[in-house]
């Protein structure tokens, strides 16, 4: 294999992407979670929501933070990305409930 050859390979199984974009992409969807998170938090301590609008952003922040750790889950296994996953998916379970239970009236 020549040079060419070895590089039209690795292009191929890279996709558009080398592991330093894929690395920046991972650091910025960790850095727009944190971002959402901190959102959140300021809007549902500083606002006057009700419950309904308390849980359905609860529910939608924490799903979509269990849905990106559950995503680095299934790519690594770190003790942290662990955690964070069993944390989000507790939170999500909690205002699914909440809002379930509180706002449709089904449980």
């Amino acid at each position: 294999m020549n040079k060419d050859e070895i590089l039209a390979m690795s292009r191929k199984e890279n996709g558009l992407t080398d592991e330093r974009g894929r690395m920046i992409e991972m650091q910025a969807a960790n850095f727009s979670m944190t971002v959402l998170v901190l959102l959140w938090f300021l809007l549902t301590h500083l606002a006057p929501l009700d419950d309904a609008a308390k849980y359905s952003m609860g529910l939608l922040v924490t799903a979509t933070c269990f849905s990106s750790h559950s995503y680095q889950f299934v790519r690594n296994r770190t003790k942290t990305v662990v955690f964070f996953t069993v944390l989000f998916f507790i939170a999500a379970a909690f205002y699914l409930f909440a809002f379930l239970s509180r706002v449709v009236h089904l449980l």
